[in-house]
């Protein structure tokens, strides 16, 4: 498609070109025509680049998140969250894929580090990430995640980390530095990890040429932390040259397994005398160790309230319930989380639930109110929040 869209901006560069008014001077034909063609060579990279990210033979999964680093800062996405911070030194600079602006370094020996904050889409089962790099160093890495994923370079070749759990609730380490080592040459490649749930296949790319791959278990997951921060250019500053070194970033999902750790049904808080149950319900389990509720006047600090001990493996339905004997008034969000043998720890949406004085048999200030023990009151706000 691309090949087709340079011939279309060719030919309709020739055509403007025989529609200069005759008798103008050589001199302004020639001016005339390097602007047109300087024009159409910058159309064309854009247009390119827009290609690569709607329409891509070897996988359409959704796209999550996408760079191109053609305008600073080079926190700014092209699709999906922006990034939250990175080098200050980092910029976008000439230099970059045909022509384009890529992200360089910089000049003072600083790692990029551009740091792009968890969503539900990079919380996926399976992940196909993409990113156009020049070698200017000897290690670093590309795509971080915690110490559970690596996508990157060492000792000048493409080396791949991450972890998966299995149906059975176990989880195993993928860990290795491939063959392929990865040229100095001055040149873009586009490098890609890419996973598959349903097959349990991982695979790593060199311009489009499977260079490694490895099978695991049928709808294993992709595991990690929730709430662990990507990193892009960890390690990476391009040898202290401020040359273009990354260029479009593209993060897509690529399906999810039949693996999650836990089937949530519902989860609700309702006003029981002067206390507030909390219940939840599940459909599935999978290696589940126990629930915790944790509460919160502000989503940012949470404490605990009570552990809840779970089914373990359970594909029925399972009800639990939890009291928070001193709620407080005022608004307090309430999170459930799960422990398993596969995470430290998963945090679902949280529900907010609001404590009226008289809920709790207390007069407001210049009123007198009965005791009503009998009060129920159900809460169904439901916040996203992907916990710490």
């Amino acid at each position: 498609m691309a090949i087709k869209l340079r011939q279309r901006q060719k030919m309709s560069t020739v055509l403007r070109y025989k529609l200069i008014v005759g008798g103008a001077s050589i001199l302004g034909m020639m001016a005339y025509l390097t602007i047109v063609m300087n024009t159409a060579s910058v159309d064309e990279s854009k247009a390119a680049r827009r290609d690569l990210m709607a329409n891509d033979p070897i996988n359409n999964g959704e796209i999550v998140s996408g760079f191109s680093w053609d305008i600073n800062p080079i926190t700014k996405a092209d699709v999906g969250p922006n990034a939250s911070i990175a080098s200050t030194n980092a910029e976008c600079v000439e230099g970059g894929t045909d022509s384009t602006y890529g992200l360089s370094a910089g000049n003072n020996m600083k790692d990029i580090d551009m740091v792009i904050k968890p969503t539900e889409g990079l919380n996926s089962d399976g992940l196909d990430i993409s990113i156009d790099f020049k070698r200017m160093e000897e290690s670093g890495n590309f795509y971080t995640r915690g110490k559970t994923f690596n996508f990157g370079m060492k000792d000048g070749k493409l080396c791949i980390k991450y972890k998966l759990t299995a149906p059975n609730g176990k989880s195993y380490d993928v860990n290795e530095i491939t063959a392929y080592e990865i040229p100095q040459d001055n040149q873009f490649r586009n490098y890609r990890f890419l996973y598959t749930p349903s097959t349990g296949k991982g695979e790593v790319m060199v311009d489009r040429t499977t260079i490694w791959t490895n099978q695991g278990v049928l709808q294993s997951r992709l595991t990690w932390k929730t709430g662990e921060d990507i990193i892009i250019g960890q390690g990476m500053n391009g040898g202290g040259k401020p040359v273009a070194i990354f260029d479009n970033l593209l993060i897509r999902k690529t399906g999810s397994s039949n693996n999650s750790p836990m089937e949530l049904l519902s989860f609700t808080a309702e006003m029981k005398g002067t206390e507030i149950m909390l219940n939840w319900f599940t459909a599935k389990e999978n290696g589940t160790d126990y629930y915790k509720i944790e509460r919160s006047s502000d989503t940012k600090n949470y404490t605990e309230v009570g552990r809840v001990k779970a089914a373990g493996q359970s594909v029925d339905l399972k009800a639990y319930a939890l009291l928070d004997t001193k709620p407080s008034l005022g608004v307090t969000y309430y999170r459930l989380g799960l422990t398993n043998n596969t995470a430290k720890s998963v945090w679902v949406p949280v529900i907010a639930f609001r404590v009226k004085p008289e809920m709790l048999n207390i007069a407001a200030p210049g009123t007198e109110t009965a005791p009503n023990p009998g009060t129920t009151q159900t809460s169904s706000l439901l916040l996203n929040n992907q916990g710490k």
